[in-house]
């Protein structure tokens, strides 16, 4: 057998070796980090709720269990503020508008209802429901199946919402 008779088995080894490698490196999980900065113009993420922890969390603050495929909470503070990005994904396009309508629904006719001052924005093409309540100001939006709920002061809503459109 000549040399080059033995090469061939040695370099179809480490073909199969690296394609192996491949393979197995593209079935990783993906990384569970949040898609948001850790920061926001003078905020600074505290607490990153994922997985069914997120889940619970969604459910308890619809006060039922609400059809969430899967979901995260992101908390910042900073010294002059905080917000807070709960985002849930709907399993559908249709039941994440549903799930907008329903809620505000309730909201709205709810009398001990701690929001007021509703108001429709159109901001870069979504539609967004904006509302006053517990010290913040929210707004509430749906991209495709994800529906989000931004809480933050006053002065720093519009720099989260910046934040969100920039890292989607």
């Amino acid at each position: 057998m000549t040399s080059v008779g033995c090469r061939q088995p040695v370099m179809l080894g480490w073909r199969i070796l690296l394609l192996f490698g491949l393979l197995i490196a593209g079935c990783e999980e993906p990384t569970s980090g949040p898609p948001f900065d850790p920061q926001i113009e003078g905020l600074k993420l505290v607490k990153w709720i994922t997985g069914d922890d997120a889940i619970k969390a969604i459910n308890k603050l619809h006060g039922m269990s609400v059809d969430v495929v899967s979901g995260f909470i992101a908390h910042y503070e900073g010294a002059n503020g905080k917000a807070t990005i709960w985002v849930s994904e709907a399993s559908s396009e249709e039941f994440a508008g549903n799930q907008i309508a329903i809620m505000m629904h309730k909201m709205k006719s709810n009398r001990r209802s701690p929001f007021s001052h509703y108001r429709t924005l159109d901001i870069k093409g979504f539609r967004v429901i904006a509302f006053d309540g517990m010290g913040q100001v929210h707004y509430v939006f749906r991209d495709k199946k994800w529906v989000y709920w931004i809480s933050a002061d006053a002065k720093r809503t519009n720099q989260v919402l910046q934040h969100i459109y920039r890292n989607r």
